[in-house]
């Protein structure tokens, strides 16, 4: 029996019986015990079940929404504490950068009153910005990603090298000591774009994405000005935070 077959009978059983003994499973299946607590293991990591004392039982779907309930409420705070702290770095009547990312969007209705002028590639960022008293809003061209409403490509590229801001706000996906990084390469030149035409860069991090790495990297380290984050990273990684010019503010 394959391994997928084998994973589909495990959750089979449990959603008829809710839990099953490590040695029903494996009676059941004609497997061994420690191939049986592999697959639940496989299980466990994808949410469909939990393991118990000598078994398994299913993960019911009221525990999950809860679960992602929670977990949904615990990221948005987080992301509302570094937007208003990114926010508050943010002089009047000052012209400013906006890319797609969530955490730069919690910025947002922290900036009611400062008279901005904000250019994004976020078609939800712009309807937000859009709702702030005295703002001005400029919308980047380019090709649009239909699933996550960001534009980007050549033309956006374009289009942001003939502006000059004061800020850049910026979300990051990975970070460390040898600078920013991120998987798709169209999305990082547009980000690249966005810091190479700002005097300050604010980028803003949850501790997830501390010394971690990407497939393409936008920038060196010393290319931003600011790093906003939620918990106090490693001493190794302050240390390059400081040799590289960079402020760190915590939440």
């Amino acid at each position: 029996m394959l391994i997928e077959e084998r994973l589909d009978k495990i959750k089979s059983i449990l959603e008829q019986q809710n839990s099953a003994s490590l040695e029903a499973l494996a009676a059941e299946l004609e497997v061994s015990k420690d191939t049986i607590r592999r697959d639940l293991i496989k299980l466990e990591q994808k949410n469909i079940v939990k393991r118990i004392h000598g078994g398994a039982m299913l993960v019911s779907r009221e525990a999950l929404i809860f679960d992602y309930q929670e977990r949904s409420s615990r990221d948005q705070q987080l992301k509302d504490s570094m937007g208003r702290l990114a926010a508050e770095q943010i002089k009047n009547n000052s012209a400013l950068i906006l890319d797609s990312s969530t955490t730069v969007e919690a910025a947002i209705p922290y900036l009611q009153g400062k008279g901005i002028l904000a250019i994004t590639n976020s078609l939800t960022h712009a309807t937000l910005l859009a709702q702030l008293a005295n703002s001005e809003i400029r919308m980047l061209p380019g090709k649009l990603h239909k699933q996550q409403l960001f534009i980007y490509g050549a033309e956006t590229v374009q289009k942001i090298s003939e502006y000059s801001v004061d800020y850049t706000l910026l979300g990051v996906f990975a970070i460390n000591a040898e600078g920013l990084f991120i998987h798709t390469e169209e999305e990082g030149l547009v980000k690249r774009q966005m810091i190479r035409q700002s005097k300050q860069v604010i980028a803003l991090a949850d501790h997830t994405k501390l010394e971690t790495t990407g497939l393409f990297k936008i920038c060196d380290l010393s290319e931003i000005d600011v790093l906003i984050t939620d918990q106090t990273p490693s001493a190794e990684f302050t240390t390059a935070l400081t040799e590289n010019n960079v402020e760190l503010m915590i939440t």
